[in-house]
C-alpha cells in the first residue's frame, strides 16, 4: 500500500491535508479555550485569513495568552 505513492501525493499531503488539519485543530481549542467572546472572535479572523500563519500563532501564543488569564468571578 505505501508503495504505490509517488512524490506528488506527499506534495498534496504536505500543502494541503496537513495545513487543513492544524486550521480545524485551531479552530476547536479556540472554541474551547474559555476565552472572552471577543478575543475568541478575533483569533477565529485571524485563524481564518492566515491559515497556516495563524494557527501557529494560535499554537505557541494564544493558548498561553488565554490560559494566563484568572476565571471571571462568579455573577451573582
Amino acid at each position: 500500500m505505501l508503495g504505490n505513492i509517488v512524490p506528488w501525493h506527499l506534495i498534496i499531503l504536505l500543502f494541503s491535508v496537513i495545513p487543513f488539519a492544524l486550521w480545524i485543530i485551531a479552530l476547536v481549542q479556540i472554541s474551547n479555550s474559555g476565552a472572552t467572546t471577543p478575543m475568541i472572535v478575533t483569533w477565529v479572523i485571524v485563524v481564518t485569513l492566515l491559515p497556516v500563519l495563524g494557527a501557529i500563532s494560535w499554537f505557541i501564543g494564544g493558548r498561553r495568552s488565554v490560559a494566563r488569564r484568572p476565571p471571571a468571578p462568579p455573577s451573582s
